[in-house]
Formats: structure tokens, C-alpha cells, sequence
């Protein structure tokens, strides 16, 4: 039996951040969408879901992401992954959807991503 992830909210800079910790599997993934619904707001632009504290998803856990960043696209909301293994970052590909998910590659990246946005919204 697979651990039960951990799904845990913090706010930097104003945007969400979900950080997943465990393997995610397919009833794993179900959990994610879920917390997601619950978590994310009408007003929400962007969310980054950080897996830096995931060893493993499997392809059925893939496609009910997918699913949910379509939703939550349809909404206007784009969904960024950080912190990706090259383990998913494998399935993802095998997939042929590494084009499909947006990426940033840690925090400091986000954090910069972030300062160039606001940068530019004041110019």
C-alpha cells in the first residue's frame, strides 16, 4: 500500500502554491483535484504545484492531472509544475505531453518569473 499524500497551500508573492509530498498514484491524483477545488479561488491567475516531494505518478495519476489542468484552464487559470524529477519528467514526455504542461524549474526561478511580470505590468 502506497503512502497517503501530504497537499499543503502558501502564498509567495501573492501567487498559490500547492506543495504535494508522496507518490502520487491514480486515488492520489483524485485527492490533488479535490484540494485543488477547494483551494483555488475564482480571482486565481496562476497556480504552481510543486513536486519536489514526489518520487513517483503513474500514467492513470497523469491523465486525471491532465484532466484537471484542462478544467482549471477553461477557467483562465494556468497551472505551472516545479520542482519535476526526471522520473515524471520521463512519463510526461513518454506521454507527449511536455508540451501540454507548463514548467518552472524551482522557486527562485518562480520568484523571478514573477519579478519580470511585475516589472513589466508597471513599465
Amino acid at each position: 500500500m502506497s503512502e497517503k499524500i501530504k497537499l499543503s497551500k502558501r502564498t509567495i508573492k501573492g501567487y498559490d502554491i500547492i506543495d504535494i509530498n508522496g507518490d502520487i498514484s491514480s486515488e492520489g491524483s483524485k485527492e490533488i483535484v479535490k484540494y485543488v477545488k477547494k483551494s483555488v479561488t475564482g480571482k486565481d491567475k496562476d497556480l504552481y504545484m510543486n513536486l519536489e516531494g514526489v518520487r513517483h505518478m503513474n500514467s492513470s495519476a497523469l491523465s486525471v492531472i491532465v484532466q484537471m489542468v484542462r478544467d482549471l484552464a477553461s477557467k483562465k487559470i494556468i497551472t505551472y509544475f516545479m520542482n519535476v524529477n526526471e522520473k515524471i519528467m520521463t512519463l510526461v514526455k513518454v506521454a507527449g505531453l511536455h508540451n501540454f504542461f507548463k514548467f518552472v524549474n524551482d522557486e527562485a526561478a518562480l520568484i523571478d518569473k514573477i519579478d519580470r511580470m511585475e516589472k513589466e505590468n508597471s513599465n
